[in-house]
């Protein structure tokens, strides 16, 4: 009873358990870069709370006014203006940085479980962090990571308690209507079903058919497939993840590009790789079935875009703990002369601390204090807010709302301006486009790119579309500026920040609008 109790109290493991997500907390808590992809996610969960159902046509632009499409994410989203409304932004920051925080924790659990020790298993942890720091920003991505290890953990397990098969499906069918993600949690499941496979049948040969845990497996993953439908499109919701990819990738999203090198994921990525060749090399144990099951199934995918790498590096960091542990035991074997003599001369890591509490204890509240101090509502008397800085360019694009004349406006920005832009203004104005990339024609998204570029015809685009503001950012319209800025039919009427602020004089939103009604007027 004793030694259990000391298990409670902070020891050496705690420290280095802690370590990890404390450092994902603080990082992600503190983090002021501009909030991509989340304000369109609020603005719809707003959208759904004042229809009073999901809404599944567009409301915010111009370009594609009430545009069907399928709103996946409709859970979160709904949490997201929830928290927004009870705490504000600082609410909402503060539970992702929570969620991540425990996704990292059951990563350093699954890496110690594999048989990693607890340093390794936390250095595994915060190696694994940077690597995916930058996918790891305020969005519904967040809670498929959690879901996503969380199946891991359940598959892992279900090795001796086979009835925890019957959570896959409910964790699937939670997973479909919170984010879009859904599928690599099936593509998880099938590479533990491939590898049981496999491995069953290099014993039994064609008996594998009848062992039961491929057949619960096989079970587990048609019942995971048939629970993604438990969602309000149906089976037609894998046509928007279908459609999304392929857009994406297509249009060359940074996220959904081949993780080239030049970008620090596509760094850590390769590293990665590197590492996993070099770990499989120096390790006793060859690898096993599952984890080559496992690096097949998920490595293609990886090379494939960006956006999964983060996959890829949550599913070989644990395959990494067990086989460097591995090395580490055959290094302590040849330094001490025989494996009975290392096993002799290694703690027991879950044995209690042999020395006091003092140092566990001041060590773990110094990570209280951090973690704290790090908190959203605390970061006016945080002394690391001085270093990294409070300001958001949702600062400079609030103050260009309130200082934006009249409504009925037809506003151009960058797609990731427009989602804030929306937020605040819509539906008195809208914007020209959003983060929805799905949902524009490829002619719409021709004309943004060209705007974008500063094309020598980008006037005669605002004049077709209408736009009579336009909200421009000085890091990524430079040349559009400049243009602008030589033009007489707009006149500057607002700078904040990188934000730079255009109005159409009275004389053109005019004459444009009447070329768009003889346009109507003319068309059959």
């Amino acid at each position: 009873m004793l030694s259990r109790l000391r298990l409670l109290l902070p020891n050496d493991n705690w420290c280095r358990a802690l370590l990890a997500p404390v450092i994902v907390f603080v990082a992600t808590a503190m983090d002021r870069h501009y909030l991509t992809d989340f304000w369109h996610h609020l603005s719809r969960g707003r959208a759904m709370v004042e229809h009073g159902g999901i809404v599944n046509k567009d409301l915010f632009t111009f370009t594609v006014p009430d545009e069907s499409f399928q709103d996946n994410n409709w859970l979160t989203q709904l949490l997201y203006y929830w928290l927004y409304e009870h705490g504000g932004l600082d609410l909402v920051v503060f539970v992702n940085s929570l969620v991540l925080a425990m996704v990292f924790g059951v990563l350093v659990w699954l890496c110690r479980r594999a048989g990693g020790a607890s340093l390794l298993a936390s250095c595994l942890g915060i190696l694994a962090f940077l690597g995916m720091w930058q996918v790891l920003i305020v969005r519904p991505q967040t809670f498929s990571f959690l879901l996503f290890l969380v199946l891991y953990a359940v598959l892992l397990a279900a090795d001796r308690r086979r009835w925890l098969l019957v959570f896959p499906p409910l964790i699937l069918a939670l997973w479909s209507n919170v984010h879009g993600g859904f599928p690599i949690g099936l593509v998880l499941i099938g590479a533990f079903l491939l590898a049981q496979a496999v491995e069953t049948w290099l014993q039994v040969g064609k008996a594998v058919i009848h062992d039961r845990h491929v057949r619960a497996l096989a079970i587990c993953l048609a019942c995971s497939f048939l629970a993604t439908f438990v969602n309000p499109y149906g089976w037609s919701i894998y046509r928007y993840v279908l459609t999304t990819s392929s857009t994406a990738a297509e249009r060359r999203i940074d996220e959904w590009v081949p993780p080239g090198t030049h970008l620090f994921i596509g760094k850590i990525f390769v590293l990665s790789l590197i590492a996993l060749i070099a770990v499989f090399g120096l390790a006793r144990r060859r690898p096993s079935i599952r984890d080559v099951c496992l690096v097949v199934c998920f490595l293609p995918l990886a090379l494939g875009s960006v956006r999964m790498v983060a996959w890829w590096v949550l599913i070989s960091t644990p395959i990494m703990a067990a086989h460097l542990a591995n090395v580490q035991f055959a290094i302590s074997t040849v330094q001490r002369g025989s494996p009975a003599s290392a096993r002799r001369g290694s703690p027991d890591p879950a044995a209690p601390p042999p020395e006091g509490l003092l140092g566990p204890t001041a060590y773990c509240s110094i990570l209280l204090g951090v973690t704290v101090l790090s908190l959203p509502w605390l970061e006016h008397i945080n002394p690391l807010s001085a270093v990294r800085g409070t300001h958001r360019d949702e600062m400079d694009l609030e103050e260009v709302v309130r200082d934006m004349p009249g409504d009925s406006h037809r506003i151009f920005s960058r797609l990731e301006w427009g989602e804030y832009l929306a937020w605040r203004t819509a539906p008195q104005n809208r914007v020209f486009i959003d983060g929805r990339i799905e949902i524009y024609p490829d002619s719409v998204w021709a004309d943004y790119i060209a705007l974008t570029s500063a094309a020598a015809f980008w006037q005669s685009i605002l004049e077709r579309y209408g736009v009579d503001y336009l909200v421009l950012d000085t890091t990524y319209h430079e040349s559009l500026i400049a243009q602008v800025r030589q033009s007489a039919e707009w006149r500057q009427v607002n700078e904040v920040g990188k934000a730079v602020v255009f109005e159409r004089v009275a004389a053109a939103i005019a004459a444009s609008r009447d070329a768009e009604s003889s346009e109507r007027s003319a068309a059959p």
